[in-house]
């Protein structure tokens, strides 16, 4: 039922297509019955689809639109300058791409196609977006017609909101063959971090407390956080995030997430989509658990919701921050590298909670021995988080936080956490453009409560960035008249 021209939304993060989009690539070319000029709209398609490379490689006969890449598209990417990439961040920015595709007559959307995996239908004819619950309300706003690939190995996610649609609203289903089409399975619980990793994580685990809010970022380094978490024996922890991984899974096995203290969804782990690359573990820690809650992107990556949040701590990866303070982490010196995800959003809106902290962390250096700490982003990068709003920033060197800080106490402070080799480096550059004064001496900014009257952490546990209260800082003010 394909034709050429047709614009297909292939699902997103989780809710990844198999069957129809490899049945899809099969079909392209110039001959009588096949497929040209077909566009592809992904949004962190995780399972690889190589037969795109083995079939149209160049992209003759059909285009893919990737927002954020993951290995085998940016491979892609890297190998034959194909697959088209856009700067984006979810929820705001997924509506912001999707306007032009929702209308609410059916025969005037956007996409052609919208294909997502999704569990069996239960007796009452809904089927549940399981792992890929994150963006399904936006996309059933924006296609023609809704094709469903069932999965008998996705789990039933509990909401949440928006994480169930009726057979009514569903124009196609097809059943997957879910030994032949299985998700890339690792073994993540053997995961052990490097001794970098765990640096870092140490790092972090200095502005940690018990009953914080914790979303984890995808990759080994957030996830090592767990491991020191674990060994720190933090008690009534909260979880609110995009991604749940096994590092956050192992947290809740362990007993010390209860949820007990959230301000909002109180006693549930709210999360929004998963990678099951352990099919039996995830779909055991899932299904019909009633102490996880999965909602769509536009809760659980929604500004006004993390700033409600008390207690909210972020700790994400980033490729680069400068010395002014730009956080990058979508694309670096011209070359795609994923995109924003939700790193702008748990980043600065965490930040603004009560007690809240957003934590980008990173190596000093990166796997080819360069800075992650540079003078200013290189040409051909992306700034993900504006200076104005970093927050924490994590090497294994150390942990400074840039809120407030002047622009010299701000390079001096990411000077402090470079790697010992970079750093007279970085100082003769600041020097030399003005980041630093060339006589008066600026001490390097030691950890949070040092000595240039910065408080500490703790101190500021009650303290909320006013988000347009007429009431400035009511917390803050509140605890000075109290004299606490």
């Amino acid at each position: 039922m394909v034709r050429s021209g047709d614009w297909i939304n292939h699902g997103s993060t989780g809710g990844d297509s198999t069957v129809c989009t490899e049945a899809v690539a099969r079909r392209l070319g110039n001959g009588p019955g096949q497929l040209k000029d077909i566009e592809f709209w992904m949004y962190a398609m995780f399972y690889p689809h190589p037969e795109f490379q083995q079939i149209d490689p160049y992209q003759g006969f059909h285009t893919i639109h990737e927002f954020f890449f993951f290995p085998w598209n940016r491979k892609a990417r890297d190998t034959h300058n194909v697959t088209d990439w856009a700067q984006w961040g979810w929820a705001y920015g997924m509506h912001a791409h999707h306007y032009r595709f929702a209308n609410a007559v059916k025969e005037k959307r956007g996409m052609d196609w919208w294909f997502n995996a999704v569990t069996t239908p239960d007796a009452h004819g809904y089927f549940n977006m399981s792992y890929g619950t994150n963006n399904c309300n936006i996309f059933r706003q924006t296609a023609r017609k809704v094709v469903f690939e069932v999965r008998s190995d996705y789990p039933w996610a509990e909401g949440g909101r928006f994480n169930t649609i009726h057979i009514d609203d569903v124009d196609y289903w097809v059943e997957v063959d879910c030994e032949k089409y299985r998700w890339p399975q690792m073994n993540e619980r053997a995961f052990q971090p490097s001794p970098v990793e765990q640096q870092i994580a140490e790092n972090v685990m200095q502005i940690m407390r018990d009953r914080d809010v914790i979303q984890l970022g995808i990759g080994s380094l957030p996830s090592a956080c767990v491991a020191a978490l674990t060994d720190a024996g933090f008690k009534d922890l909260g979880v609110h995030t995009e991604m749940l991984n096994f590092g956050l899974m192992k947290l809740i096995e362990s007993g010390q997430v209860t949820n007990a203290y959230k301000t909002l969804d109180r006693g549930k782990s709210v999360w929004t989509f998963a990678f099951p690359v352990d099919v039996k573990w995830y779909y055991e820690t899932i299904h019909r658990n009633q102490a996880l809650a999965a909602y769509d992107i536009d809760y659980t990556n929604n500004l006004n919701v993390l700033t409600r949040i008390d207690n909210m701590i972020s700790i994400n990866n980033c490729v680069a921050v400068d010395l002014l303070g730009q956080i990058s982490t979508g694309f670096y010196e011209r070359r795609p590298i994923s995109s924003s995800g939700g790193f702008f959003q748990f980043h600065i809106f965490c930040a603004q909670s009560k007690g809240g902290r957003g934590v980008a962390a990173m190596t000093s250096r990166s796997k080819h021995g360069t800075s992650r700490i540079v003078p200013f982003l290189p040409e051909g990068s992306t700034v993900d988080v504006p200076a104005q709003f970093a927050n924490y920033i994590c090497t294994e060197y150390g942990m400074v936080n840039l809120r407030g800080l002047s622009g010299y106490e701000r390079t001096a402070a990411l000077i402090s956490i470079a790697h010992p080799d970079d750093r007279e480096w970085l100082e003769r550059e600041a020097r030399e453009n003005g980041l630093l004064p060339p006589k008066f001496p600026v001490s390097m900014l030691p950890a949070e409560g040092g000595g240039r009257r910065y408080p500490a952490c703790e101190e500021r546990r009650n303290y909320k960035i006013p988000m347009g209260s007429a009431v400035w800082g009511y917390e803050w003010d509140q605890g000075i008249q109290s004299g606490k």
